[in-house]
């Protein structure tokens, strides 16, 4: 065992064997000490985990909005996000990753049918501000259906809507991710190009040994934990994040409970409500969407 295929190839899992655990986490702690935090956009080293890239990229940078626990906001959060960032001048896309409860296209007033473009692909749905959206929930029958898949099937069309989308020129792609380290955010974060995690949780102890648990598989699979949004949060408390360890420079807010936000998401009229406690992670996005313009414009000359 010498390289990272044992933490980052899921075909690989089965064969580890307890033994082989203290190994593979000194692996996991050595490979941060270097330096490698999984952004190979920024990086000239020539590793393993360069070489198994995974899927396209569709965005300058990607970020996923995940979290250990549900209702804990992290779809308001994404939805937030993408519509302050569409404010900044930045080409944003969403892809709702849950599956089973998708809720984007309602928190943006979006519906199907989805159109087909140039070769048969489907067009994402765009919002009023321009926001790019995916969502199974734009392309099913019946909605209110049940989603009977299993997880390698739901990742398997996951997979297929990030694909063959058209998704025009992004500057920064959010996915919404389903709660819990289940097999559709393991499948993800093993083959979709990542740059990091934002990472939602609620106030209290209830939700630390789930949220740490994801920090955790994020730190594992070489998409640190950038941001902390404690959601929800009450006038009269702080932000807990000192109950958690979070990688160095994670960018830590707190979001108070609101029912301005609960209305505007039940409205669909979310995306245009601005949540100033978000600035700095919307801060931490576009100065990362600047330097990979700034890198990609210095390459081209």
């Amino acid at each position: 065992m010498s390289d990272l295929s044992f933490i980052t190839d899921p075909s690989k899992w089965k064969d580890i064997t307890p033994d082989m655990y203290d190994e593979i986490n000194a692996q996991i702690e050595q490979t941060f000490e270097e330096g490698c935090h999984g952004n190979c956009e920024s990086c000239s080293s020539d590793c393993d985990h360069r070489e198994s890239a995974q899927l396209p990229k569709f965005a300058k940078r990607m970020y996923a909005v995940n979290g250990g626990k549900g209702g804990a906001g992290k779809s308001s959060v994404t939805v937030l996000l993408a519509g302050e960032l569409a404010r900044r001048g930045l080409k944003v896309g969403v892809l709702d990753c849950d599956i089973y409860t998708a809720v984007i296209p309602h928190m943006l007033h979006i519906s199907g049918p989805v159109h087909r473009g140039e070769g048969g692909n489907p067009l994402p749905v765009k919002t009023g501000s321009g926001i790019e959206v995916m969502s199974v929930d734009l392309i099913l029958d019946k909605p209110m259906d049940p989603v009977l898949w299993p997880g390698v099937d739901a990742f398997n069309i996951l997979n297929y809507l990030y694909t063959s989308t058209q998704w025009g020129e992004l500057d920064v792609m959010l996915l919404d991710m389903p709660s819990g380290c289940g097999d559709i955010p393991l499948d993800l974060y093993t083959t979709f190009p990542v740059d990091g995690t934002i990472a939602v949780t609620n106030p209290g102890a209830l939700s630390v040994e789930a949220v740490q648990r994801c920090i955790n598989l994020c730190m594992m699979l070489m998409s640190p934990t950038v941001a902390y949004v404690e959601n929800k949060s009450f006038a009269d408390s702080c932000v807990s994040s000192g109950a958690y360890e979070l990688p160095h420079g994670c960018v830590t807010v707190s979001v108070p409970f609101s029912g301005e936000i609960a209305v505007a998401g039940e409205e669909g009229t979310l995306e245009g409500l601005n949540c100033a406690e978000l600035n700095p992670v919307v801060d931490l996005i576009a100065t990362a969407v600047k330097v990979s313009s700034d890198k990609a414009a210095k390459a081209k000359k």
